[in-house]
Parts: C-alpha cells; sequence; structure tokens
C-alpha cells in the first residue's frame, strides 16, 4: 500500500510540476502576443510613415518640375533680352557711325 501511496504521490508531484509549466507556458504565450503586437502596430506606424514620405517625394518632384520649366522660361525671356540688348546696340553704334 505504501507504494501506491508513494506513486500516488510522484504522480500528483508530476502533475503539479506540469501545471506549473503549462503556466508558464500560458505567460510566455501572452508575453510574446503582446510583443507581436506591438511590433505589428511598429510595422503599421512604419508603413504609414512610408506612404507620407513617398507621397512627400511625389509633390516634391512635381514642384521641382515645374521650377526647372520655369527656370527654362526666364533663361529663354533673359536669352531673348539679351539679343534685343544686342540688337539695339548694333543699331545705336550703326546710327552713330
Amino acid at each position: 500500500m505504501e507504494a501506491v501511496e508513494e506513486r500516488l504521490m510522484a504522480l500528483e508531484a508530476k502533475v503539479h510540476a506540469t501545471l506549473a509549466v503549462m503556466e508558464q507556458a500560458g505567460r510566455d504565450r501572452e508575453n510574446l502576443e503582446a510583443k507581436l503586437q506591438a511590433l505589428q502596430a511598429d510595422l503599421r506606424s512604419r508603413q504609414h510613415e512610408i506612404v507620407t514620405l513617398q507621397a512627400e517625394r511625389e509633390r516634391d518632384a512635381v514642384a521641382l518640375a515645374r521650377l526647372r520649366a520655369e527656370r527654362d522660361e526666364v533663361r529663354a525671356r533673359v536669352e531673348g533680352l539679351l539679343g534685343e540688348i544686342a540688337r539695339l546696340e548694333a543699331a545705336m553704334q550703326g546710327a552713330g557711325t
């Protein structure tokens, strides 16, 4: 009878140890799930930031193209004015001679 009682006590100890391991595994799982949720939130935040930065980059590219076009237009006007000045100077020199 003592042998049965000893085996029952050993079995009970194993059950308690198993329950303790299962409880720790449950806590570990909860911690991992919390970390996973935090990482997913961080990922969503970074994805949103990437989308925002891409939109800003596209707006900047459009603004840059517009500024380049304006620069080319101003350059063409300046070159036209310089040509007109050169013609006027030539006409003045021709009339003065």
